[in-house]
This record gives C-alpha cells, structure tokens and sequence, in this order.
C-alpha cells in the first residue's frame, strides 16, 4: 500500500535527500564489515542480522542499496514493507543483480 502524505516514515525521510531515488536489491542480509553485527530500515528501524538475537524480531533479507549508491552497497537497508509503502514516494527503483 502507498504511504500517505503524513506518513511518519516520509516526515523523517524527507529530509534525508540521499535516500531519494535510489535503486534498491532484494537480497539476504550481509552485514556490511566484519564485526557489524545489525543494521536497521532507514525508514522504521526494523532489525537486520544474520543471527538471531535474543528478544528481538529480526529481519533476513530486504532491500540494499547499490554499488552507485553515495555510501556503497549494503550500506543502508529497507524492509519488505516499507519498500512497497514507500518506493512510489521516495523514487526508488527495485534493481536486479543483473543492473
């Protein structure tokens, strides 16, 4: 579903002009250098890991950013469903590996 303009995640979002149109890959989690135990979505914070950890939700996979991205790959990462609330809003692009 799209996210409506009063959207919280939009209103921290908004601001953050390097998350604006953006591709993005669906992917496992990685972390993203040795010693990076979990990451969080840029928009909701919803936990990355590749573990589990103890009293958490943890996401698996969800969407990272690319090789053009102004951090890198792997560095900032979506969940599932703020992708699909907020892609149409924000510009992003779901990438494959092949582009």
């Amino acid at each position: 579903m799209a996210a409506a303009e009063d959207d919280w995640r939009l209103e921290q979002l908004r601001s953050q002009k390097h998350l604006h149109r953006i591709r993005l890959e669906r992917k496992p989690y990685r972390a993203y250098r040795p010693g990076w135990d979990h990451d969080h979505c840029v928009a909701c914070t919803a936990q990355f890991a590749e573990q589990d950890l103890p009293n958490e939700r943890v996401l698996k996979e969800g969407y990272a950013t690319c090789d053009d991205y102004v951090h890198g790959a792997e560095y900032d990462w979506v969940c599932p469903e703020c992708f699909l609330d907020l892609k149409d809003a924000l510009g992003w692009q779901e990438a494959t590996a092949s582009t």
